[in-house]
């Protein structure tokens, strides 16, 4: 076990925390934490900003420091200009907090900097019994692919390691920041993947903390309760499959079996479905992934324990950044413009275009949540344009009154709106988000313009957007986020029924109303999900308020952001012709939605605990205190979705395929275990400076040992996996690669000699595939002048092409 680097890796993160916490504190000056938890994701994305676009320039360590560099200059003006100002920020919150070189937040960055540690030492445990990067059952050979391959290169964008001559058609952010973390560090690739992945989801969880804290401190309820509720729900928590299951298969097994038949049926085809009629004497950590049929429901201790380093993943504390930066201009008052404005047109944009770096998909999520934030913050959003008169704007305010403009109506007066000037002042309101939204990404898009004019709309042409996919069952629906759902319910009902006058029978009603209607529809998320979209948004338009009795905050506007995400791919999804139907769209939303929906959740759990909220609320006379009700449902959530991570890190912390007594983090210690006869001769390639082109078989069956020699090294090949390029560039021209690479090792002289000069080939790689599917009269390179045998070992010969002519 290489311990000296994870304490190396362990320290850098802690250093670039540290040296950014200035700016953290700058941005979440009114947060319990003064931004601690966030140091690092700040850290991160200016780091990664300043690289992605000096590496346009030349790539290598020196942009790594000099990033680093930049971020500590950025720190040193804040500290500067505070100390300018006698340490008096007042104003930039809208609250008079205070931030000074003397006041940095060093207690909570010690209690982030502990979040941390428990995080990174857990994935770290993880990878270290099952640090492989094997190709089945994930992505491991593409992103480790990329990820060498930006280790290798000397400009921006990288080469694609598939596509032999040109640059990726993928989104590469999250490997660009593990590749500088990766310089910074002097690291060798191998290592280095499973430490950046442990470094990012350490971040995910520490981020998490730190907002659902933020959220649970706004309701007035515990900070720390609602930071460890948060980290536990977005770091190990999952769904609730293996909790029903063994609940059900606790019943006598007669009727457990006919239980478990009859949840079953509506995802019979998912392994979610079969692990329900078997229980969980068969259960597999795949299994609870797969819930609603023809989509993959994955949550984050299931993506990490799975083990790639994939953009879904590593965009989720970002995407929770942009979401604490959303919570800081919604408490920001509306008298603090300035602020206002360099929160919404200065940090925002730089984050959310790193997000799409990261993960294309996260894209349009990040502007919703800027959306959300700036359309239900107090302020009106067209004060954030110069010159744009906001007059006859109402805002909501607490007590239900509202207010012009951020001053109070004149004691004694009640304002007197008609519905229709309701109705044009919410869709004035509306309009005028999408406008500041719309300033956003155009930023946003211009921080990474040239991801976007050079990969993105080239890749973008094999996409288009269905409708009406297939629907998920209600069944589906509630295993996958019936934890959330019930939390929310129980947080917005009583304050819905205190600020509507809701009738309980009539509410019953109409709820019956509506799932009849839903049901002879097909959609159950009608049912299970819009509600909460729709009762949320009211809430969060008439009353508002953070810590009043009946008042909804920030939390609602993620709890309103998830349900819109879930709501809407059940109507719309991207096809492409990766895979038919909705399955990536889910797929990649369903994450946006578990991290949004699981940190306010944690929030939302710890008020609820604290007894925070309507006084009114009454629970039906069965002899039960509330706050005692409140725990106990708090720990059967905690519990029931625990028991995923329980079995599923008992299975893999013993487990005969892992390496129980031989723990490392390389990730390529594998190839000498299983593929002997190859090891050597990618050891060999990988040694190559530079990115000299090699031709390997066509990996025509993707998820397979195919392309080992380019996804290991990061050399690019003629082709690699044929199918995935396909789906970036176009089936044809995936297919015609690949016949080419068949003529490279069956044709004549001259059709090998035209086509390694057209793709520039230094080494030819004649592997086991390569045996099994060419004859081997044909694998004779070195009969061939200008090409001589450059390595030889048992299983591969790899031959240089010294003169193509």
């Amino acid at each position: 076990m290489e311990y000296a680097l994870v304490l190396l890796w362990f320290v850098v993160y802690q250093a670039l925390a540290f040296a950014a916490l200035p700016l953290a504190a700058r941005l979440f000056p009114g947060f319990p934490d003064r931004g601690a938890a966030f140091a690092l994701p700040v850290a991160l994305t200016v780091v990664t900003v300043v690289g992605y676009w000096v590496g346009h320039l030349g790539f290598g360590r020196w942009t790594a420091f000099l990033a680093v560099a930049v971020l500590a200059g950025l720190s040193g003006v804040v500290l500067w200009s505070d100390r300018s100002l006698g340490g008096d920020s007042a104003g930039l919150d809208g609250t008079g907090g205070r931030f000074g070189g003397d006041a940095l937040p060093l207690r909570t960055y010690a209690e982030s900097m502990l979040i941390f540690a428990v995080a990174f030492g857990l994935l770290v445990a993880v990878r270290a019994v099952d640090p492989a990067l094997q190709p089945g059952g994930g992505e491991k050979f593409l992103d480790f692919g990329i990820f060498k391959s930006l280790l290798r290169a000397e400009v921006l964008p990288p080469q694609d390691m598939w596509w032999a001559g040109d640059h990726v058609l993928y989104y590469y952010g999250g490997h660009l920041a593990s590749a500088l973390l990766t310089h910074l560090t002097g690291t060798e690739g191998q290592y280095a993947y499973n430490l950046a992945l442990s470094g990012f989801y350490a971040t995910l969880v520490t981020v998490a903390y730190g907002l659902a804290g933020a959220l649970a401190d706004a309701r007035g309820a515990s900070r720390r309760v609602g930071g460890a509720l948060g980290a536990f729900f977005v770091g190990f928590a999952a769904n609730l499959v293996t909790a029903v299951t063994g609940l059900v298969w606790l019943l006598p097994d007669e009727t457990a079996r006919g239980v478990a038949n009859w949840l079953a049926g509506p995802i019979a085809d998912s392994t979610s479905g079969d692990l329900l009629t078997t229980g969980l004497s068969d259960f597999g950590y795949w299994g609870p992934s797969r819930v609603i049929p023809g989509t993959i429901n994955e949550f984050p201790l299931f993506a990490f324990l799975n083990g790639d380093l994939h953009g879904h993943m590593l965009s989720t504390p970002f995407l929770l950044l942009i979401a604490a930066l959303g919570f800081a201009y919604f408490r920001t008052g509306p008298g603090a413009l300035g602020r206002r404005r360099a929160l919404v047109f200065g940090a925002l944009p730089v984050v959310v275009g790193l997000l799409g770096l990261v993960n294309v998909w996260s894209f349009p999520t990040g502007l919703g949540v800027v959306w959300l934030a700036v359309l239900f913050a107090p302020a009106d959003p067209l004060s954030l344009f110069p010159g744009v008169s906001t007059a006859g704007e109402s805002e909501p305010v607490a007590d239900g009154g509202e207010h012009d403009g951020g001053a109070s109506p004149t004691a004694g007066e009640t304002p007197t709106r008609t519905p229709a000037d309701l109705l044009l002042g919410e869709a004035r309101r509306v309009a005028s988000a999408f406008a500041v939204t719309g300033v956003v990404a155009a930023a946003a898009l211009a921080w990474v313009a040239p991801f976007v004019f050079g990969i993105l709309l080239q890749s973008a042409t094999n996409r288009s957007l269905g409708l009406l996919p297939e629907q998920s069952s209600a069944v589906g629906l509630l295993l996958v986020h019936g934890t959330f759902l019930l939390v929310f319910a129980a947080f917005l009902w009583p304050r819905a029924r205190v600020a509507f006058d809701v009738r309980p029978v009539r509410a019953g009603l109409l709820g019956l109303a509506v799932t009849v209607f839903a049901w002879q529809l097909g959609y159950p998320v009608l049912v299970l999900v819009v509600p909460l979209l729709l009762v949320g948004w009211l809430l969060l338009r008439t009353v508002g308020g953070e810590r009043t009795d009946r008042g909804v905050g920030y939390e609602t506007v993620l709890v309103v952001a998830g349900a819109g995400l879930v709501t809407l791919v059940e109507f719309v999804y991207v096809q492409d012709n990766a895979i038919g139907g909705r399955f990536n769209t889910v797929f990649k939303v369903y994450m946006q939605v578990w991290v949004l929906w699981a940190t306010a959740a944690g929030g939302v759990l710890a008020s609820l605990v604290g007894s925070v909220g309507p006084t009114d609320w009454r629970l039906p006379a069965v002899g039960i205190d509330r706050k005692g009700f409140m725990n106990g449902l708090a720990a059967l959530l905690v519990v029931s979705t625990a028991l995923y991570g329980g079995l599923a890190l008992g299975g893999h912390f013993t487990s005969d395929h892992h390496r129980i007594d031989d723990p490392t983090l390389d990730g390529k210690a594998f190839v000498e275990d299983y593929h002997p006869d190859e090891a050597a001769a990618i050891a060999w390639l990988d040694d190559r400076s530079g990115q000299p082109h090699i031709v390997e078989p066509a990996g025509r069956n993707p998820y397979t040992w195919s392309s080992p020699a380019a996804s290991l090294t990061g050399l690019p090949t003629v082709v690699g996996w044929v199918y995935q390029e396909g789906v970036y560039r176009g089936e044809e021209k995936s297919d015609a690669r690949a016949a080419d690479v068949d003529l490279v090792y069956t044709g004549t002289w001259e059709d090998r000699k035209r086509l390694l000069e057209k793709y520039d080939v230094q080494y030819v790689y004649v592997g086991p595939a390569a045996r099994e599917r060419y004859d081997d009269e044909n694998l004779r390179f070195g009969q061939y002048p200008g090409v001589e045998v450059t390595f030889r070992d048992e299983g591969v010969v790899v031959y240089e092409v010294t003169d193509s002519a």
